[in-house]
């Protein structure tokens, strides 16, 4: 953690601060609490959280929060950085197959959130909180938290977060297709007027295409899933998750227009450009199911091999 906190200040332009191990320990283990200009560190792990394996990053942000409980009942800047801690953990869970853990530190956020009056944090947490619903085939429970998550979405950024993240794919399972058509005019619209913001807890262009992709590729439209899975990955830098997340949605679109051959190539891309146990966990549910998707077909022997080392990492 001490290298995370020096990178941040050299990054603002700042003399490094004199974190030592000695300070962490007794951070950790006695009753002193780090000041709060240290905890600076949340905007490093959010710019930064594609940049280390989700399990790796859930440790040193778990440590992170246990510092700064001792502020927690009393300091309101405090409980807004546990929020976000909290969320990001959620986030990290949802990542590593622990929807459990994921709905938990997500509903610690979102009462955080409400009980201080941050309604991005409450609205984030809350979508958030949709997007593992969906995950876990809950797509009515995705809907309803939908609903939550837009009433404390107030600029248009944070309105298209929420109808791309919670109301395209759940719509599109249920085959309620008129409804998932104004929603993704919705999303357009409010994409268009959004300032995009970077970082874990922002929203951008790359990701937007990524759910409306998989909103298509549900609904029956693969070619319309493949363009928007390509404009994804032009957003993305090469071997990413994010990029790894459309290129497996892009092989999943080959596989829905009959195209094995380029959908085990696109796939097996993937693979080949991300560590095993740097895969996210939704990236591997995607990969199943395009192994789903091509049962019976004989070349895509070699890629179902490939997606269960994986698996097993």
């Amino acid at each position: 953690m001490t290298g995370s906190v020096r990178e941040v200040y050299r990054a603002d332009g700042l003399a490094p601060p004199g974190l030592t191990t000695a300070m962490l320990c007794r951070w950790e283990h006695g009753p002193t609490r780090p000041g709060l200009d240290y905890i600076h560190a949340l905007d490093f792990y959010a710019q930064r959280y594609s940049h280390y394996p989700p399990r790796a990053l859930a440790a040193e942000v778990s440590r992170c929060r246990s510092l700064l409980i001792g502020h927690g009942d009393t300091n309101t800047e405090a409980r807004h950085i546990i929020g976000w801690l909290s969320a990001l953990l959620g986030n990290l869970a949802h990542h590593t197959d622990d929807s459990a853990g994921a709905l938990i530190h997500l509903s610690t956020a979102a009462r955080i959130g409400t009980e201080i009056g941050h309604a991005h944090l409450t609205g984030w947490s809350l979508g958030a909180q949709s997007m593992v619903a969906h995950a876990r085939h809950r797509p009515t429970q995705a809907l309803d938290l939908a609903d939550q998550a837009a009433q404390h979405a107030h600029t248009p950024l944070h309105r298209a977060q929420i109808t791309a993240w919670c109301r395209l794919r759940p719509l599109a399972a249920l085959g309620r297709t008129e409804e998932l058509a104004t929603a993704t005019t919705q999303a357009r619209h409010h994409m268009d007027a959004a300032q995009e913001r970077p970082g874990r807890f922002g929203f951008d262009q790359a990701e937007f295409h990524l759910h409306l992709a998989e909103a298509h590729l549900s609904a029956g439209n693969p070619a319309a899933a493949a363009a928007h899975a390509q404009t994804s990955l032009a957003h993305k830098r090469a071997g990413s998750p994010g990029w790894a997340a459309a290129t497996v949605v892009h092989a999943r679109a080959h596989a829905a227009q009959r195209q094995g051959q380029d959908a085990v190539a696109v796939a097996s891309s993937a693979l080949e450009a991300i560590p095993a146990g740097q895969l996210r966990a939704t990236t591997r549910g995607r990969l199943t199911a395009l192994v789903r998707d091509l049962e019976g077909y004989h070349p895509a022997q070699g890629l179902r091999a490939m997606v269960h080392e994986h698996g097993q990492a």
